[in-house]
């Protein structure tokens, strides 16, 4: 029995590091901090709170949560019931508005 768990714990331990690297080639996931370069730290996603876009794209809550419902705007993901916008998601609903007019 001892023997099972030894060999169940060096498989999954095998599987775990086979899925952090698949995710570290496309960019899931980073290395450790100390490994990363400068240019891959600067490639990090930074997320921005509903406040944070409103100021960064000088527009009302009201219109950012009806751009929302209108889907012109979809958030990266959320930190507990807080959706979060990344760099690429501002870019594209400014990029929306910008092509209008």
């Amino acid at each position: 029995m001892r023997n099972d768990l030894n060999i169940a714990d060096e498989f999954a331990t095998m599987v775990a590091a086979k899925v952090v690297e698949i995710l570290e080639e496309k960019g899931l996931v980073l290395a450790d901090s100390a490994s990363c370069s400068e240019d891959q730290q600067a490639l990090s996603p930074t997320l921005y709170s509903i406040n944070e876009v409103c100021e960064r794209v000088r527009i009302s809550k009201a219109t950012l949560n009806r751009h929302r419902k209108c889907g012109y705007i979809t958030p990266s993901c959320y930190v507990g019931r807080s959706p979060r916008f990344s760099e690429v998601d501002i870019d594209k609903y400014l990029r929306l508005f910008n092509s209008e007019k």
